[in-house]
């Protein structure tokens, strides 16, 4: 999966179109025209607080993914997710 920085936010999608659908769904907001692809090694405040990398962000939800589907859970493997966001300037 790829990272898209929308606004502030950065999420992880194997598109752009599908992270600004997702971003869309989400906040209800729409996405500007033209979206960056998001650097790797950016620190992201995490959904639960922390601070990770937007790789570590991606591999810990994989993971997370691939545990359910090894205990037979139906999971969509690359569904859109937010890593996180960027830090204010």
């Amino acid at each position: 999966m790829r990272a898209w920085r929308i606004q502030s936010t950065v999420i992880a999608a194997d598109i752009a179109e599908e992270a600004c659908e997702f971003y869309r769904e989400e906040t209800g907001c729409t996405p500007p025209d033209i979206i960056a692809e998001a650097d790797y090694s950016a620190t992201v405040t995490c959904p639960d607080g922390a601070i990770r990398t937007v790789l570590e962000r991606i591999h810990e939800e994989m993971d997370a993914r691939n545990a359910w589907l090894r205990m037979g859970v139906p999971c969509e493997l690359h569904w859109p997710f937010v890593v996180g966001t960027l830090p204010t300037e």
